[in-house]
């Protein structure tokens, strides 16, 4: 019995190493047996492996100025804030900046940002560094620029990226986000993801003429690191944590080009969504307040994000609105009608988001009510594509089984204690819905990709609760 109980403490005790032990070994042998191409790259090329590293070191400094700035405890929460405010103001200052290219919007949102840092942040030590930094990493940018952009040996794994996801970033780029908006490559498709793409370009470059290159995703891993740093004081755990991940995405050239290496959209909103969404309950309140209203302001602009993200956010904010009676949510809802009043003028002939285009709701209710007309095997099939990848199929496994478990142990099934998992069943269910009542014939394979729009939150969620089934 003694023996039992020890066994059941260590197990408590080691399940991140567990884990982690599992993907990074895996890992190990997989690229032993495939190699991957991110890692063929920056070892034949440490000039790029220096320059990231470089890059890595502002965004850094950049999240920790931000974060003493806003007074916020989270380094990828201040990013998120950072990034997002260049569209937030292109946004709501929609009608008066159509005219005026993109570089005009980021110089006037960069020069806010700097006057805030003077003039409140001189006591910050991290406000020295952060200007040196950004214009040794910019000037080196700029002289290997030639090199950078050349993408020796890339291979592009998806149809979709030139002449959609390059498309709309360019055209931001050149033009600006009223243009696109206007004139979408993808009619009703949110343009924040895109946004952020042409906005990392210019900050790194500050070129008119988009162009992918590989650094500028390659952060987002970088990124990822911050959030995890973000959620332990263990240092243990946070290396841990840091090498699981890695292991994770790095396990196969497809997962590490659609989240790190290419223009897909999933990296992007997988860090974002999963960002805001560990940090919402601090930012709950009874009373109105600006922190809140910003925060959650800021949350709603991912409804201009991807398939499902979209639809999960404002789910949230009216179960918060409703069920917490949290006035801050009302900012949030004013951007939702105030996209709508610009569709209705702008845009007239889009019909809402992209997959809802053409959706006889009353049809629909009435098929999945009587059970008519349903391709039932595509749940089959949809699981299937889940379990191509060994590693997520896992991770998957993991999280139903230790939240499953977590939520019997504690006896707390509210929805805002486990809101992790409630949303990314909603997600799963969502994705089962669209191909059993609607595309029953079309695009099955891209059940995969949005499964994993909720990776980050996935993988966050399992290493949070198996930090705190050590207590």
């Amino acid at each position: 019995m003694k023996l039992l109980n020890g066994l059941k403490i260590n197990l408590k005790h080691n399940i991140l190493l567990i884990i982690t032990s599992i993907f990074f070994v895996n890992f190990i042998l997989n690229i032993n047996s495939n190699g991957n191409q991110l890692i063929s790259y920056y070892l034949s090329n440490r000039v790029a492996f220096f320059i990231l590293i470089l890059n890595s070191i502002f965004y850094y400094l950049l999240a920790m100025a931000l974060k003493s700035l806003l007074n916020l405890h989270s380094l990828s929460l201040s990013l998120c804030y950072f990034l997002s405010s260049y569209f937030f103001v292109d946004f709501f200052l929609l009608i008066i900046l159509k005219s005026q290219n993109f570089q005009f919007t980021f110089l006037i949102v960069s020069f806010l940002w700097i006057g805030l840092f003077f003039t409140k942040g001189v006591k910050h030590k991290w406000i020295y560094l952060l200007f040196p930094i950004y214009t040794i990493i910019y000037l080196l940018n700029k002289t290997f620029s030639t090199e950078l952009f050349r993408n020796i040996n890339y291979i592009e794994l998806n149809t979709d990226v030139p002449v959609q996801w390059f498309e709309m970033a360019q055209r931001i780029s050149l033009n600006n986000y009223f243009e696109l908006f206007q004139n979408n490559v993808i009619d009703g498709h949110g343009l924040f993801l895109s946004y952020i793409q042409a906005l990392i370009f210019k900050l790194n470059f500050f070129e008119f003429d988009f162009t992918f290159v590989r650094l500028n995703s390659n952060l987002f891993l970088i990124f990822s690191y911050f959030l995890i740093f973000d959620l332990f004081t263990s240092r243990k755990n946070k290396y841990l944590a840091s090498l699981a991940f890695t292991s994770l995405i790095l396990n196969s050239d497809w997962l590490t080009y659609l989240f790190i290496d290419s223009l897909m959209l999933e990296g992007i909103v997988s860090f974002f969504f999963c960002t805001f969404l560990v940090n919402l309950k601090n930012f709950l309140s009874d009373k109105l307040n600006v922190k809140s209203s910003m925060f959650f302001a800021l949350f709603s602009l991912l409804i201009f994000s991807k398939q499902f993200i979209s639809l999960l956010v404002i789910l949230t904010l009216i179960y918060l609105f409703i069920c917490r009676r949290d006035k801050n949510i009302i900012l949030a809802f004013f951007i939702f009608l105030l996209d709508n009043l610009y569709k209705k003028f702008f845009t007239p002939s889009v019909d809402g988001f992209e997959y809802t285009q053409g959706l006889n709701f009353s049809k629909i209710l009435s098929e999945v009510l009587t059970l008519q007309n349903l391709a039932l095997e595509n749940i089959v099939k949809i699981i299937n594509q889940i379990f191509i990848d060994k590693p997520i199929s896992l991770l998957l496994g993991i999280f139903l089984f230790i939240n499953i478990f977590n939520m019997y142990k504690s006896k707390n099934i509210k929805i805002i204690d486990n809101i992790d998992f409630y949303i990314v069943i909603f997600n799963l269910f969502f994705i089962f819905t669209l191909f059993i009542v609607w595309w029953k014939d079309f695009g099955i394979q891209s059940s995969f990709r949005y499964a994993l729009n909720t990776l980050h939150l996935i993988f966050v969620n399992i290493v949070m609760i198996a930090d705190r089934l050590r207590e």
